[in-house]
């Protein structure tokens, strides 16, 4: 009796089929200048054809972007899956003009976008994390560029963007690694309860390489100090706060005087079993500025500019405490030079590495995961020190505080302050 091969061949047509690259590309636009008003230009991208599928076996693998605008720091680009999954892209980052044939994947060869210059060309890591894309989802639909131009005067165009698909996606780890349903993969603490704490430090390389003085006479920014700030979460357990139930609360009010409370949710391991208590801690609010139009936890970091002199330290300016949105941006990668804290090396090998997954600015949950970090550019709001009038040129030291208030647990809070020398230049005639 003869034996069939056609399920064989139609089989390995498939095989063949998705192991092969797929691209998907969107026409090109203008892109829409500051409206003064909060606005996001939405360019479509049809996605057909693919596995209802993706996750760590095929999937999201990468973004290409070409696209001129004479002041790319204008602008926030994200990307949105067909399930409402959204992706910070490149957020506000740039000194002149143009993302020139710029590749976005999850480990790009040339480092994080953040720390590059334009026109951008090359294989960058995006300022959020591509993998959240895939999820379990069906990516077969309409994804969707979303860009933002959050300041007036420098237009730009849209010239392509292409999303590639295949059998390289954007993961995490491609080996087993601690999550919530994979216990057996997790470090327990070694304090009796179990109890797997959090620890936040701020990452000095993006402080040390991003900030920027601006002297009195700027238009726009006059006797500022503008400094990039990105926290990382070096515990064994995640950052995870929440709030209370949402009864009684008018979901529609949006303005900013309106708070929540918050509540941190503390886990612990024993057994290979998790559990969590929480504990109430500090408030969130709406944020309603272009380029946000979403969550902020309060008082999360306070910045200050210190004068050291015959062995006094005086305080010449302290910022306002800056509310963040608390999320994933980023992670420690042992290949990343600004994954280097306290002359430590993190990265995948660290205990409990991506245990826990905060993908957005929710206000039912945020958070940092182990092993990742949140970070804010020089050039999103609040991340300024005002400079008082008549400050003297000169050698000064610069601080950067977590959690100035003492609302959150922390397995250690000595670590919660960094500071750096900085030298102010442009403040005398």
């Amino acid at each position: 009796m003869k034996k069939s091969f056609y399920p064989l061949v139609g089989f390995l047509f498939f095989i063949s089929y998705y192991t092969n690259a797929q691209t998907f590309t969107a026409t090109s636009a203008p892109i829409t200048d500051y409206l003064n008003t909060f606005y996001i230009q939405e360019i479509p991208i049809e996605v057909k054809g693919l596995p209802t599928t993706v996750d760590e076996v095929f999937g999201f693998e990468s973004l290409n972007l070409t696209l001129h605008h004479t002041r790319t720091s204008d602008l926030k680009i994200q990307l949105q899956a067909p399930d409402g999954t959204t992706c910070w892209i490149t957020n506000r980052n740039g000194t002149s003009s143009n993302y020139d044939n710029t590749n976005f994947s999850q480990f790009g060869k040339d480092g994080l976008i953040n720390k590059a210059n334009n026109p951008f060309t090359g294989n960058f890591i995006p300022d959020g994390q591509i993998t959240y894309f895939n999820n379990g989802s069906n990516p077969n639909g309409t994804w969707k560029l979303l860009i933002e131009d959050l300041r007036v005067e420098e237009t730009g165009f849209l010239d392509s963007v292409s999303l590639t698909f295949g059998q390289n996606p954007a993961v995490l780890k491609k080996q087993q690694y601690c999550s919530f349903d994979n216990e057996k993969y997790c470090v327990p603490s070694n304090n009796k309860e179990g109890v797997l704490l959090p620890d936040l430090v701020i990452v000095p390389a993006f402080s040390k390489m991003q900030y920027q003085e601006f002297s009195p006479t700027d238009a726009a920014f006059p006797s500022q100090l503008k400094i990039s700030v990105a926290i990382a979460n070096i515990g064994l357990g995640p950052f995870e706060v929440n709030t209370d139930t949402l009864v009684n609360i008018n979901k529609s009010d949006t303005s900013i005087e309106k708070r929540f409370q918050l509540n941190q949710k503390i886990y612990a391991l024993n057994n290979r079993k998790f559990t969590s208590k929480t504990y109430k801690a500090g408030t969130i609010y709406f944020e309603p500025k272009p380029g946000h139009q979403h969550y902020h936890v309060d008082d999360w970091i306070e910045m200050r500019l210190v004068k050291v002199s015959k062995g006094k330290r005086k305080t010449v300016s302290k910022g306002s405490k800056v509310s963040y949105c608390l999320f994933t941006t980023g992670m420690l990668y042992e290949n990343e030079s600004s994954s280097i804290i306290d002359k430590i090396h993190y990265g995948s090998t660290m205990p409990n590495y991506g245990l826990g997954n905060y993908n957005s600015c929710a206000l039912l949950e945020q958070g940092i995961t182990v092993g990742g970090y949140d970070y804010y550019g020089l050039n999103y709001e609040g991340q300024y020190l005002q400079l008082p009038k008549g400050l003297k040129n000169g050698n000064y030291t610069l601080e950067i505080e977590i959690d100035p208030n003492h609302l959150y647990v922390e397995s250690n809070r000595k670590n919660n302050t960094f500071s750096m020398p900085i030298m102010i230049s442009k403040q005398e005639d």
